[in-house]
């Protein structure tokens, strides 16, 4: 089990479970002040609805073990987020004033895929984009009118592709925060919002 730590909270990670690196990190940094009803889709260990102390934040992961860890930490962190398996929306009800998702985005071909449920966290399909592109097909349904999401993305997945997604669906959008990964990544912090 591995312990991690972001500002003031400590974050435990079972086996099997993604461990908060880069991109969780710099997400997190922009849902601290958020308040109102929040959707975290791939909750994880459940760092990101943890950290949201401010809202009334609901975590789901298709990772049973997940959605366990994500209970514990936030026990463990005196927070009142609830959490719940889900394949995306599939047991999710009502509408959200934020959905933020740090989705699996890494280009991935069959031969390296990871075995067992923590693949799910690191498996965009061959393009990176195979739950992103699901994703963005579900998620308005459950925003309130004049609600926002955050969305977690990478370069090597097409960013671009995804601006331009939401915005024929009727979204303006703008990156919120950004950092270079190694050489050749960069993971972006996507706001979007219906004007």
């Amino acid at each position: 089990m591995a312990s991690i730590s972001f500002e003031d909270f400590v974050f435990e990670v079972l086996p099997g479970v993604y461990e908060p690196a880069e991109d969780s990190f710099l997400l997190a940094g922009q849902v601290a002040d958020l308040e109102g009803d929040l959707l975290d889709v791939g909750t994880g260990c459940g760092i990101q609805s943890i950290v949201a102390r401010k809202a009334k934040a609901t975590g789901i992961d298709i990772n049973e073990k997940a959605v366990e860890n994500a209970g514990k930490n936030a026990k463990k962190n005196n927070s009142g987020a609830r959490f719940l398996v889900s394949d995306l929306f599939e047991n999710v009800s009502g509408k959200f004033d934020f959905i933020i998702f740090n989705p699996p985005y890494l280009p991935t071909s069959p031969e390296e895929r990871l075995p067992g449920a923590e693949n799910l966290a690191f498996d965009g399909g061959e393009s990176g984009r195979e739950l992103v592109d699901r994703f963005l097909e579900e998620f308005v349904g459950f925003l309130k009118d004049g609600g926002e999401l955050l969305l977690l993305q990478s370069s090597l997945s097409d960013k671009g592709e995804t601006a331009e997604k939401l915005r024929e669906m009727g979204f303006v959008s703008e990156k919120l925060a950004g950092r270079h990964v190694g050489l050749f990544e960069e993971l972006s912090v996507l706001r979007a919002w219906r004007e």
